[in-house]
């Protein structure tokens, strides 16, 4: 059986943590978060260079020098279980690398995936919704975001995932319901990841 990797992206606020938790729970996929893998030393370097840790959004310094960094880490890190043959769930934004349209072509042969099943999992939600969702988590990170409401939506909008060769699985989670069984159903390795 391939091991499958799902990569899980969407806004910030959207629920792709939620989600991804409770498919790798239910599925025992490891599950990498990139905030979690990479928040320390993404901190530590922007602190360096008389930035806040958490000045991200249009920050010159991170988008050309670090953020490139952190995708490494994480993707040589879903490598590592990948190739030990487990399944893995990559909860990240991956919005700088949209517009590459060979973008997986290029990790699967820098990685060698040719046994792994890759998958798009896009997570939608109302922009309302979201807008609320980051209000109420209060995070320092998601300041400018809020600062700047009609500037990250319209980023959000325009911002298409270009990818050649991976589906694309879409979930609207603006409800406070999620159902896993039906997300479960709509992806393309469910028979294998219930098994």
């Amino acid at each position: 059986m391939k091991p499958v990797l799902i990569f899980l992206i969407g806004s910030a606020g959207s629920g792709k943590s939620t989600i991804g938790k409770k498919l790798a729970a239910e599925h025992h996929f490891c599950y990498l978060d990139k905030d979690v893998v990479c928040n320390t030393f993404t901190g530590k370097l922007l602190e360096a260079q008389g930035y806040s840790p958490h000045d991200r959004d249009g920050n010159t310094y991170y988008l050309d020098t670090v953020m490139d960094l952190e995708y490494e880490t994480l993707l040589n890190v879903a490598n590592d279980n990948l190739q030990l043959g487990r399944s893995v769930i990559l909860d990240a934004p991956f919005v700088g690398y949209f517009r590459e349209s060979d973008y997986i072509n290029h990790l699967v042969a820098k990685y060698e995936w040719q046994s792994v099943l890759p998958v798009v999992l896009r997570v939608d939600v109302n922009v309302d919704v979201l807008q609320q969702r980051l209000k109420s988590r209060g995070l320092e990170r998601d300041r400018w975001k809020l600062d700047h409401w009609e500037t990250f939506v319209q980023g959000i909008q325009a911002n298409t995932c270009m990818w050649e060769n991976i589906e694309v699985i879409s979930v609207d989670n603006s409800s406070d319901e999620f159902d896993l069984t039906h997300l479960t159903a709509l992806l393309p390795m469910s028979a294998a990841m219930s098994s």
